[in-house]
């Protein structure tokens, strides 16, 4: 099972330094980032020079995470905000295929606040939008996952009711966030097996369970143990892409707003160390569970 991991874990550093720094880690995947600018894939010559790039690495692109702007919402109410959040997201799958990814992974909506009576026209908006997503994504061959967001802001709730809603849309694929589930939720693993068999790729980053840390796994509280065994035995078998960041924990630093218990920040090569050998230990677990 091989192994990946997102450009977020050091957006300090140009895609031409940190590509080569994560084909040295031993990682076989790259995902891009909710910064386009970072990877400049909205453009033919950015994915022209990506692949290039790549390709004389041995790597292999796994998924592209569109922007994550509070007015990037499928799910709103103005018709405006929501054609034009399509629009990015088909970019998105367009840049992907060309790229030769398999998946973009999506937030349904990034509000921190939402009127609770906004919620039933909201959820039926980003029903309707994510129709007319799969259709486009089935033209260009990309497959279309949902991530789940934490219930700790309103857009996360919304995101978790949406994935209720869609539960027997087969092309509509989770990715799972393991830090989003974990964060102030005593019931993690119930919910990853109830979203076991619509898994298609991961977000894998540890937390101490009230912050979005984006820890390495295995420096937090996440269950990676029994997460790997519940996709194990749903017969997950794609890439484990992390999505730990030193550069989310340098910020953090630089900006007085460290979280409790964070680790003091390393070289962007130690940490890439430090996270393949975990992504590793986890594909391990998830494949002896699927024995």
């Amino acid at each position: 099972m091989d192994t990946g991991i997102s450009t977020l874990v050091d957006l300090d550093l140009p895609m031409d330094e940190l590509a080569p720094m994560i084909a040295d880690a031993g990682f076989k995947y790259i995902s891009l980032s909710h910064d386009v600018k970072h990877a400049g894939y909205h453009l033919p010559e950015g994915r022209e020079r990506l692949l290039k790039l790549w390709d004389g690495l041995g790597l292999k692109l796994n998924y592209i995470h569109p922007p994550l702007e509070c007015y990037h919402d499928l799910t709103s109410l103005d018709q405006q905000v929501r054609r034009s959040t399509i629009e990015l997201m088909k970019l998105a799958m367009h840049a992907t295929a060309e790229l030769g990814g398999s998946s973009i992974t999506i937030h349904i909506a990034n509000d921190a606040q939402i009127p609770d009576e906004q919620f039933p026209p909201r959820i039926a908006a980003g029903l309707e939008s994510l129709k007319e997503l799969l259709e486009f994504a089935e033209v260009v061959g990309v497959t279309l996952c949902q991530e789940n967001l934490p219930n700790t802001f309103d857009a996360g709730r919304l995101s978790l009711e949406i994935i209720k809603a869609t539960a027997g849309w087969n092309n509509l694929r989770i990715c799972l966030d393991a830090c989003h589930a974990t964060m102030q939720n005593p019931h993690a693993l119930e919910f990853v097996a109830g979203i076991a068999p619509r898994i298609f790729t991961t977000h894998f980053s540890d937390t101490m369970g009230e912050e979005d840390s984006h820890l390495v796994p295995g420096e937090g509280n996440v269950d990676f143990p029994g997460i790997a065994e519940i996709m194990g035995k749903a017969g997950y078998n794609g890439v484990i892409d992390l999505e730990c960041s030193v550069w989310m924990l340098r910020r953090r630093r630089e900006r007085g707003q460290a979280h409790p218990d964070d680790p003091v920040p390393c070289s962007t090569e130690h940490y890439l160390a430090r996270a393949q050998l975990a992504a590793a230990r986890i594909a391990e677990q998830v494949e002896d569970a699927r024995k």
